[in-house]
């Protein structure tokens, strides 16, 4: 992941107040908008875990594979080792992932 992307995805995970109307230029470049992307993905696999998923969590070459599961079903998610360093920032991911 990029240092950009990176930095943006942790602002944005960290700081409530890094909004995107406020920062639109950031956020206009492909850059931001693979920034934007990640930290939806890392929030929804947060909500998962919040929510009492049980998961799984695999490393394979250069990436890390994270098997979410719940009564409504099996979710499987790719994830860089930035973006799951980033993930794991927080202490309800590392709770759910500890147990």
């Amino acid at each position: 992941m990029e240092d950009f992307v990176e930095r943006v995805v942790r602002r944005l995970r960290e700081e409530p107040g890094f909004s995107r109307n406020r920062h639109f230029l950031a956020f206009s470049s492909p850059e931001g908008q693979r920034a934007l992307r990640i930290h939806r993905h890392l929030r929804s696999i947060e909500r998962d875990l919040a929510r009492g998923s049980s998961a799984t969590v695999e490393r394979q070459e250069a990436r890390v594979r994270l098997t979410l599961r719940s009564p409504r079903g099996l979710r499987t998610a790719w994830l860089s080792e930035a973006e799951f360093r980033i993930l794991c920032a927080s202490p309800l991911v590392r709770a759910a992932l500890a147990a």
